[in-house]
């Protein structure tokens, strides 16, 4: 496909740790088999252990952490081709490794307007908040440069006051919202969640969690509309 239903968006996010359950393939296919955006991090390259009709998937993928069986990293598949894609990578200052954005940018059908999905793993261990600031900076020019609707999503790595203020601050400065759960499975830290979803220009029309033991993060899937 080359366009998107912007009447009807599935989105599931998902921190999949490197894939090291088992079970993870299984309940990846379980839970996306509908969505028409995944956009997943700790995701591995090789042996991918989900079935290819997994939103029939366009995969475009952002390297992080390479594990003895496989690159890993931020991936985001789709139904429709990406008419842009856009690989970003930070560095955490402590241990070095990479930590990577995805942004794609899809056509809707029926309308001018294109959606923008970022993807984003954030730099975790650093002592302050100056590569952290940084990744989210770039994030944030982007968003300023795109006039239709967004989705923000990822692992924000927000496990501290501070950080979660620099990212509520840069949403609301870009005019996106955060996706709200009723029944909120999230993984926290300290109180706060770590996993968020931020959109603009959609409306939601139901978002869920779910508790799984197949990863240290718990998914996220939001059905979103124009």
């Amino acid at each position: 496909d080359t366009e998107l239903n912007p009447n009807a968006i599935e989105l599931l996010n998902w921190n999949i740790q490197k894939g090291q359950d088992p079970d993870w393939g299984d309940k990846l296919y379980a839970l996306g088999r509908s969505a028409n955006i995944i956009t997943l991090q700790e995701a591995p390259l090789v042996n991918a252990g989900w079935d290819d009709n997994v939103a029939d998937q366009f995969h475009s993928f952002a390297p992080g952490v390479e594990t003895r069986q496989s690159p890993t990293g931020v991936m985001t598949a789709s139904t429709a081709v990406p008419l842009v894609q856009c690989n970003l990578s930070s560095r955490e200052p402590l241990l070095l490794t990479p930590k990577a954005t995805i942004i794609t940018e899809y056509a809707l059908a029926g309308l001018n307007e294109t959606l923008l999905v970022i993807n984003i793993h954030a730099v975790n261990f650093s002592l302050g908040m100056r590569a952290f600031g940084q990744q989210l900076g770039i994030a944030a020019a982007v968003l300023e440069r795109h006039a239709g609707p967004v989705i923000f999503s990822g692992d924000f790595n927000t496990w501290r006051q501070a950080r979660f203020d620099f990212v509520q601050e840069m949403i609301e400065a870009h005019g996106l919202t955060a996706v709200a759960f009723e029944i909120d499975e999230r993984k926290r830290a300290f109180g706060i969640a770590l996993d968020h979803v931020y959109i603009r220009g959609l409306k939601v029309n139901a978002a869920e969690t779910y508790d799984t033991d197949t990863s240290d993060h718990n998914p996220m899937r939001v059905w979103l509309s124009n």
